[in-house]
């Protein structure tokens, strides 16, 4: 059933893969995300160290990636700013820099029955120029700040460049009150705050059992909702929720939730909140984070969205990020181009034939294909299954892929099987000692992609 509206995103539908299991700096999960498409940039937040002490300072750390590759590149140190609630990223239009909104000191240290799970929010907003490898300190009097009217217990901005004047959404928590004001990004940068319309305000506490009463209860749900992001995207206000299996149950990987706000009315769009279904095969798939952006090679307006996913073989606590988004655009005579043809990365030893291996996703009536295309080689030939390519992070699967291939005939075997992982890894099975493979044709592939 379509779930479309004004933004044309239909959380039910189609989704493509921005950035997939990408290695932080250090081993939290992420906390918000954000990208600077001017200047090929995707910026993700992150705790400094889940230690207590680290936790009630305030440390950040902002890890910055290539927005093509998916490679990190650096980091930034943010000393006493806040839990990461939210973020924004805005291109400096001089330069090839980045302009971030986050929260900021002064901070305020709850206190939990159990002291160690103490943590520490900013209750101001701010905006700063990234500096890879740098140290930014709250307490710089240089840094400009902003205290939402009233006072806060926990704030938080993020960006929208999707409108012909963008837009800066402050997130403030007043007793039992989550309140989202706009505010026009370029006087608020210059130091005027002065509200779009009215705030929007919704309960902090979120009880699974009215707020999303269609959710499974096997296996058990925690009693409430967990708060994980918020974006403005135009008039749609959307805000990230995750619904907890029980302690008891596992935690992990519970449910993840959209909410949708319009801002013309302050009224949900939704009954209830619609599951995100997207990357179903992340083991933790923890909701962090949300984001727009304008996609600078379609110019279609994007809502991206984050997941935490426990590192495989990493050290405990270890976690990394995925980064997903809807499409605004409706399909062309039923079909969706969610990613175009990209090259894939050889393995060492093979050669691409007449046509060099490629790789796209396509949406048609609901479903997301992987679609390969090109061949490869190799002499004198694959003896055992093998990794021939790895594909690019914006077509890896989170659930393991595979099709029929043809390959050259040896003894009457002219079929192989090509599976992808969560990896990337492209691998080709069926190869004997006795019955090498020379060559691949990919043409054919065209498989179920999750």
């Amino acid at each position: 059933m379509a779930t479309t509206h004004p933004n044309g995103i239909d959380p039910t539908g189609p989704t493509g893969r921005l950035i997939q299991t990408a290695d932080l700096r250090d081993n939290p999960a992420p906390q918000a995300i954000a990208t600077d498409t001017k200047n090929g940039y995707v910026f993700v937040l992150q705790l400094e160290s889940q230690e207590t002490a680290a936790r009630t300072s305030g440390n950040l750390i902002l890890n910055r990636f290539s927005r093509q590759t998916g490679a990190y590149l650096d980091s930034m140190q943010l000393v006493g700013f806040g839990h990461g609630l939210s973020l924004g990223a805005e291109p400096v239009i001089t330069d090839s820099g980045t302009y971030l909104w986050t929260e900021c000191a002064p901070l305020r240290v709850t206190t939990p029955a159990d002291p160690t799970e103490a943590v520490a929010y900013g209750t101001s907003v701010t905006r700063f120029t990234y500096d890879g490898g740098g140290v930014l300190n709250a307490k710089d009097p240089e840094l400009p700040k902003f205290t939402p009217p009233g006072g806060s217990t926990a704030t938080g901005p993020s960006y929208d460049p999707t409108t012909t004047t963008a837009t800066v959404t402050v997130m403030h928590i007043q007793g039992e009150t989550r309140y989202f004001t706009r505010y026009e990004a370029a006087k608020a940068a210059a130091g005027t705050w002065t509200p779009i319309g009215d705030p929007l305000g919704i309960a902090r506490t979120q009880l699974a059992a009215t707020v999303a009463p269609s959710l499974p209860t096997k296996p058990a749900l925690a009693e409430k909702l967990s708060f994980q992001g918020f974006q403005t995207l135009g008039d749609i206000l959307y805000v990230y929720q995750w619904a907890k299996y029980t302690e008891a149950e596992g935690t992990f990987p519970g449910h993840t939730l959209l909410r949708r706000f319009r801002w013309s009315t302050g009224l949900p769009i939704d009954q209830e909140p619609v599951v995100v279904t997207s990357a179903p095969g992340l083991e933790r798939r923890e909701p962090e984070g949300l984001a727009a952006e304008i996609d600078p090679v379609t110019g279609q307006r994007r809502l991206l969205f984050g997941f935490s996913n426990k590192v495989p073989d990493g050290e405990p606590g270890e976690r990394d990020v995925t980064i997903c988004w809807y499409p605004t655009e409706a399909p062309v005579e039923g079909v969706q181009v969610l990613a175009d043809w990209e090259d894939l990365a050889l393995a060492g030893g093979f050669l691409p034939g007449a046509e060099r291996p490629q790789g796209r996703l396509v949406a048609l009536a609901g479903t997301t294909y992987l679609q390969l295309r090109g061949s490869l080689s190799v002499s004198p030939g694959l003896t055992e299954d093998r990794q021939v390519a790895t594909l690019p992070h914006r077509l890896r699967p989170t659930v393991q892929l595979r099709h029929n291939a043809p390959r050259n005939n040896n003894k009457g075997r002219a079929i192989c099987r090509v599976e992808a992982n969560i990896r990337g890894e492209l691998w080709v099975f069926g190869a004997t000692s006795d019955n090498a493979i020379t060559w691949v044709d990919l043409d054919s592939v065209s498989a179920v992609w999750r």
